[in-house]
């Protein structure tokens, strides 16, 4: 996911929690979680929410510090004004293995709020997360509150074992100046896209590429977002999983959605392509590729218009966001996106479940303060509809809205090796495009377990 925009001038404050990006790769459980996985059970089965007394409640974040804790802390500040026998610690635990190492230890919290569902499938599979459906049911929360494809990357064999809370997404961001000052209009296909990639790269009399019309395979998870060839799979109609939850890494569309990326690749040249990239500033400073103004299109979600706008307002005035266009060859695969929400958890073995899913009930479906955060941080809001807030007026931001609750907006499928597969496709990815491996070889290579 984003760096969460914070406000700063500059683009370097804030927590780089990758949110967006598909590279955890998943530690396994050890032999203890069947003793954990029993605990957890005999505690279900006798809550203790709001008995007499006080609650303390610890919740690992992976916000980080910073402009977003600081969100945070004012969000259960406002649960605990109306719970008052409860009390909610938050502690930055951005590390997964260790988050992982407390559950399996015995010793975990009693809310995980990760910035990502991608360790979900493998520590549900594994019984690390107390599966959520009871509580759901007998407190009569009504899940299409929330966005449809949000609420799915919480789910894992037909149990939920999270609560959405601030979504992501991709589109496409062109400046507007530089397509018009080559004539183009958006492009409406990815085939077109390519096209006028081509004829908005620049090159000096050194043949140094000083502009670029597009960067497919930027940002990704070197500056902490997803792989895009999950949503450029989307695009061409690759599904990734089949009907029944099995990957699907080398279909003849997600070989197709590859060649795509290689092109730009082949066209310019490795070296020449890396060279632009690594020239360039920080990802969400004033010298990035986007912002700089030195790229034409890019695929990335809201935050980056909002770093834009405090970075460098100039550039960020010609700025629009648009769906990704589809495949010519999957017309109706327009608005394609990987989609994801930050993972409201509750581990194996906390002594607190009732009061913690009440917490992350209230936290997940109460409009106000998910618009509040929202914008604060740039973020999509989890929630169908909220109350109107200044950012949602904008109209970059209301189309980023509008993709995530379109049919295009896709969930990663939890599976107990979900998170290794798509880690392996962004390997698959990186062997193709950086050192010339054929796409079919490439994603026929990549291995699931």
């Amino acid at each position: 996911m984003s760096k969460s925009f914070n406000g700063s001038k500059n683009g370097s404050a804030g927590s780089d929690r990758g949110r967006f990006t598909l590279s955890f790769r998943s530690k396994g459980l050890t032999a203890s979680i069947a003793a954990v996985v029993l605990l957890m059970a005999s505690v279900f089965t006798g809550s203790n929410a709001f008995a007499a007394g006080k609650i303390n409640l610890v919740m690992w974040q992976q916000w980080g510090g910073g402009h977003e804790e600081d969100n945070l802390k004012a969000l259960i500040a406002s649960y605990v004004k109306t719970h008052p026998n409860v009390s909610i610690k938050e502690v930055p635990v951005t590390n997964n293995a260790k988050i992982l190492a407390a559950i399996t230890g015995g010793n975990a919290p009693d809310i995980v709020d990760l910035g990502s569902s991608l360790p979900l499938g493998g520590w549900a599979a594994a019984g690390a997360l107390v599966p959520l459906d009871g509580m759901i049911k007998k407190s009569g929360l009504n899940t299409n509150l929330y966005i449809h494809s949000a609420l799915t990357a919480m789910q894992e064999g037909g149990k939920t074992y999270g609560l959405p809370f601030q979504a992501f997404n991709a589109g496409l961001l062109y400046n507007k100046k530089l397509l018009a000052a080559a004539g183009l209009k958006p492009p409406t296909t990815l085939e077109a896209l390519f096209a006028d990639a081509k004829r908005l790269t620049k090159k000096n009399s050194s043949g140094q590429i000083t502009q670029m019309g597009f960067l497919p395979a930027y940002p990704g998870p070197d500056q902490g977002q997803t792989c895009p060839l999950i949503s450029y799979g989307y695009a061409f109609g690759a599904s990734w999983f089949d009907a029944k939850g099995n990957p699907t890494p080398n279909t003849p569309q997600a070989v197709a959605a590859l060649k795509w990326e290689k092109s730009f690749y082949d066209t310019f040249g490795v070296k020449s392509v890396q060279n632009f990239v690594q020239s360039a500033g920080s990802y969400l400073t004033a010298g990035d590729p986007l912002e700089s103004g030195k790229v034409a299109m890019m695929f990335d979600g809201p935050w980056s218009v909002q770093y834009a706008i405090a970075n460098n307002p100039k550039v960020a005035s010609q700025l629009v966001a648009m769906p990704l266009p589809a495949s010519q060859t999957s017309p109706s695969s327009v608005g394609s996106t990987y989609i994801d929400a930050n993972a409201q958890v509750i581990p194996s073995g906390t002594k607190n479940i009732q009061a913690a899913f009440d917490f992350i009930k209230w936290e997940t479906t109460n409009g106000v303060e998910t618009a509040k955060f929202s914008q604060a941080v740039a973020n999509i809001p989890q929630l169908k509809s909220v109350p109107s807030f200044a950012l949602l007026k904008q109209p970059y931001f209301a189309t980023f809205v509008k993709i995530a609750q379109g049919a295009g907006a896709k969930s990663w499928i939890q599976t107990k090796t979900s998170t290794t597969y798509g880690t392996n496709l962004c390997a698959a990815q990186d062997a193709s495009l950086l050192t010339g491996v054929s796409p079919a070889k490439a994603l026929a290579g990549v291995t699931i377990q």
